[in-house]
């Protein structure tokens, strides 16, 4: 980020004669100061920064809002990206904090799409999100995650700046406009200035109000069990970005289609994202928002873990006096993959299909009737039969069994074969690992079957990555993290030792590393006192000091991850080698199951456990050669000083209204 007022930027935006502008220049050795292995920032970047900024500050100029301060490239905290510009100053009229976001747009022309009003045709391989959508989520975002902002989102303003464009974007109009989003383009520059005289003092400094935005204090981001146990809500839960409101408004789009009987053909949407993408965002609103539209709407996943925790959690947050009856409900909310075979065609109007990768061959089990098994029907068909519009959420990488089928291009062949339509939508975005897409990208290259050279990994200021060098020293650091910052974190393993049933009352220690012993988390239908339910253990306080497995740690994020690679993953000639041997994952054995698809899914179990850190994470390696071998990709280790941010805030349990102009635009109609 570069910080200056808008009269520092006056001589910065003054050609030179050089291949660009001085405030360019700095801009982009800030970038690369700043950004893993030194990267260097996309030409659209740069000719953003040439081309745009300088409208922006010749705006602020003219008006005499030279002490504003200008933030250009502002990180957003918890998320992958950064805002174009964001103004900081006092509001001219109660002199209160104020802040204007501002989206910049190189666009020449652009046509917002005939079946949806927020996704826009601007010459790219796919459709954009609207601007004016684009820069009212990230306004909302920055209110539910910022304490300056939370409870004075009067604070905060947003505009979408057009600079090159004019009647060639005409339809981009179409779309309501609020404080929190305004469009602007070439011929209505004047109008720009004058908004910007109406949300910012002349003669005033803008320095406290960046000093504040850029220490503010930041809210914890719902867990997912508690964003699904707020579904009934009016008022969202996730503010949306870019793809993940344009995933969200296809699905309207098609339940209205649907509704009004003018779809001929079904159609599968299908939503695919890497860990912290934002899924679970998606569904939740979906769910939230389909719901108060009165269409009836099912969840499913394949994890009785997770499915067993939205349930307790959705009973947890009824009444008093009504929790029996929020349990009865909330076993017709959320499902499993399993239990859809029986249904009529189309009984159901949405099918939300979370953690989709998990999706079965064929459905199995005691609560599968005995004519859906001898139909041998392929799952995904009995989910694509029972719903008007199923949804599928999906990350390729995520599968666990070898009877779990669930990609996209399995999907994609099963609604072909189906005679319906389908629609694949990418989520590239990062909410996880304080917003670290590099990590996640880095993870990827780690466990990558492909043979390459893997990259030592390059801190960069959002996830705190460490190396343990026994489990005594992982669990104190975490100990201390849960006890001393008043954080959540737990331990996880490979699928490397026994897990048996308890026979006398108490878990079996079966993790054993040297003098270390742990007991794996409790077994589904074990209850063991002062010991958490398998499905509770991510979310009960008491799960740390047992050993999570993959089974009950996925769909699950913590602030502190502790990871443990067992010897099923070992450190071979340059690259991570599996031993199926050491798996003692009783789906993995089978001599049936080949040797490909075990190296496969032992991979997909440590992508899984690697990413599923808010904040930090702390690994250690069982094999000495495999902890050598980290030791070189891998600089951070427990002694280190741990990363500096400001501690988060629990949000208050009920959020601030949206103003009436924006909860309008969250139940937009489909003209």
């Amino acid at each position: 980020m570069l910080r200056k007022s808008a009269a520092a930027l006056r001589p910065l935006i003054t050609p030179t004669g050089q291949a660009h502008l001085p405030l360019t220049a700095k801009l982009i050795n800030e970038y690369v100061r700043t950004h893993p292995n030194k990267k260097q920032p996309g030409a659209g970047l740069v000719a953003s920064w040439d081309e745009s900024l300088p409208s922006v500050v010749e705006s602020l100029l003219s008006q005499g809002l030279d002490g504003v301060e200008v933030l250009i490239e502002y990180a957003t905290p918890g998320m992958a990206g950064e805002a174009d510009v964001i103004l900081a100053g006092l509001h001219p009229v109660t002199k209160d904090l104020s802040y204007v976001v501002i989206e910049l747009k190189q666009w020449r022309k652009a046509e917002v799409s005939p079946t949806n009003p927020i996704a826009v045709d601007a010459g790219y391989d796919k459709p954009k999100l609207h601007p004016v959508r684009q820069v009212q989520r990230y306004c909302e975002y920055l209110v539910q995650n910022l304490a300056p902002l939370y409870g004075h989102r009067q604070r905060i303003a947003g505009a979408a700046l057009l600079h090159n464009a004019s009647s060639e974007v005409a339809s981009l109009f179409a779309l309501r406009q609020s404080d929190h989003g305004r469009l602007f383009t070439r011929d209505r520059l004047d109008e720009f200035q004058r908004f910007l005289s109406a949300r910012l003092a002349a003669g005033e400094s803008g320095s406290r109000a960046a000093d504040v935005l850029c220490q503010a204090q930041q809210y914890e981001v719902p867990s997912s069990s508690e964003a699904f146990s707020r579904v009934g809500s009016p008022h969202p839960v996730f503010a949306l970005q870019k793809e993940q409101e344009i995933a969200f408004q296809e699905v309207r789009e098609a339940v209205r289609v649907s509704a009004n009987g003018a779809r001929h053909r079904k159609k599968v949407i299908i939503i695919q994202g890497g860990p912290g993408s934002g899924k679970t965002a998606v569904a939740v609103e979906l769910l939230r928002t389909l719901r108060q539209e009165n269409h009836h709407v099912v969840h499913a996943s394949g994890s009785r873990s997770f499915t067993n925790n939205l349930r307790q959690a959705a009973a947890n947050a009824a009444p008093r006096g009504h929790k029996g009856r929020a349990e009865r409900q909330a076993r017709k909310d959320f499902r499993f993959f399993q239990q859809f075979g029986d249904l009529e065609q189309n009984s159901l109007q949405v099918l939300i299909c979370d953690e989709a990768h998990r999706v079965r061959l064929v459905s199995d089990g005691r609560d599968v009737k005995r004519w859906v098994k001898e139909r041998g029907w392929p799952q995904a068909d009995e989910l694509i039969h029972a719903a008007e519009v199923p949804v599928f959420l999906l990350d390729d990488w995520q599968s666990l069994r070898p009877n779990e089928v669930g990609t996209v291009a399995y999907l994609m062949d099963r609604a072909k074969e189906l005679g319906c339509d389908y629609e694949v939508i990418e989520l590239p975005g990062m909410f996880r690992a304080e917003g670290s897409a590099a990590f996640r990208e880095w993870v990827t290259k780690l466990l990558t079957l492909k043979p390459a050279s893997v990259p030592a990994w390059v801190p960069d200021g959002r996830i705190d990555v460490r190396l343990a060098e026994s489990p005594e020293e992982m669990e104190t650091f975490l100990e201390k993290q849960i006890r001393e910052e008043k954080l959540q974190a737990r331990m996880t393993a490979g699928f490397c030792w026994e897990w048996k049933t308890p026979t006398h009352g108490e878990l079996l220690h079966e993790v054993r590393i040297g003098d270390w012993h742990r007991p794996w988390n409790a077994k589904d239908g074990v209850q063991i006192e002062d010991v958490p339910e398998t499905s509770q253990w991510a979310t009960d306080p008491r799960g740390f000091g047992q050993i999570g497995c993959i089974y009950t740690a996925q769909n699950f994020e913590f602030d502190w991850a502790g990871v443990i690679i067992g010897p099923d993953l070992v450190w071979r000639d340059s690259r991570f080698t599996v031993d199926r041997s050491k798996t003692h994952d009783g789906k993995l054995k089978p001599a049936s199951v080949s040797d490909e698809r075990v190296d496969q899914l032992v991979r997909h179990a440590y992508h899984v456990l690697l990413t599923r850190a808010r904040s930090g994470i702390v690994i250690y390696a069982e094999d000495p050669d495999t902890r050598n071998a980290l030791r070189t990709l891998i600089s951070g280790t427990i002694a280190d000083n741990p990363l500096r941010k400001p501690p988060k805030r629990k949000l208050p349990p009920v959020a601030t209204p949206l103003e009436k102009d924006v909860a309008e635009q969250l139940a937009i109609e489909f003209e």
